[in-house]
């Protein structure tokens, strides 16, 4: 009887070491646990060719003390995997835990779809490195060019900025300056892309920045989600009287309409 006594009092010590050395290993294993909050967001992540994104990326490390420093990386990947060259400003740099930094994305030429990835290096203070990742994926699609010819048929020549409205709303980036000398033509084009635009046909005109004097319009159509098919460079041209603008951009005549005689 006395050496069951003996051999149960082992078996207790001994598990009750094995529960001691699991709660060493799991306070080892919690030392090395990643601790950082850090995020890449943005609002928009479709644009055009050469088109432009802005992007937020911050790093928050949770344990007070624990970092001594950290850098990122961030680059943009085409689906083969090649970084694409100047398409990230800031590329690298350094924070400090709750910085927040905004990332410009300068979209390739080519049309497909990328990956914008953050890599986070972090310095631990009791010596170490940790890394983290954050991925984004990027639609850059091929623009419809939008053009229209205008003729100048009055007697002052034209010197003003138009913008492009599409079903009737102003496009804000689409500002284009527009000079044409009297009796002559000039064109005036804009690279249109908009994520959520529905498949079919749609209007578009040039006008004043306000809306108020509209130099005609015409339609395009634009297939289901596909701003590449067929290359989809849609330059669609008509020609329009500016009479109208010769009289609200050029100071009106004194007596205007009246025969000369009895002016």
């Amino acid at each position: 009887m006395k050496f069951w006594t003996i051999l149960a009092a082992v078996l207790v010590a001994f598990s009750a070491g094995a529960v001691l050395l699991n709660e060493g290993a799991s306070g080892s294993d919690a030392a090395e646990e990643q601790t950082a909050n850090h995020s890449l967001t943005g609002d928009v992540t479709s644009v055009k060719t050469e088109g432009q994104l802005t992007f937020e990326i911050s790093f928050t490390e949770t344990v007070s003390g624990k970092m001594e420093s950290v850098n990122y990386t961030v680059k943009l990947v085409n689906s083969s995997g090649a970084t694409q060259a100047n398409a990230v400003d800031p590329s690298s740099g350094s924070m400090d835990s709750g910085d927040k930094v905004t990332i410009t994305v300068t979209a390739p030429k080519t049309a497909g779809t990328y990956t914008l990835t953050v890599t986070w290096t972090e310095d631990l203070s009791a010596g170490g490195i940790m890394t983290y990742t954050d991925s984004l994926s990027i639609r850059v699609a091929t623009p419809i060019t939008l053009s229209a010819t205008v003729s100048n048929s009055g007697e002052a020549d034209i010197d003003t900025t138009v913008y492009f409205f599409v079903d009737g709303n102003k496009v804000e980036d689409s500002a284009t300056a527009l000079k044409v000398a009297s009796g002559s033509s000039g064109t005036v084009s804009y690279d249109y892309y908009e994520p959520g635009l529905s498949s079919g046909q749609h209007s578009f005109y040039v006008a004043t920045s306000d809306g108020s004097i509209v130099l005609d319009g015409s339609t395009f159509y634009y297939e289901d989600g596909n701003y590449d098919w067929l290359n989809y460079i849609m330059a669609i041209i008509f020609i329009v009287a500016i009479i109208v603008f010769v009289y609200v951009y050029r100071k009106p005549v004194k007596n205007y309409g009246k025969p000369k005689a009895r002016r």
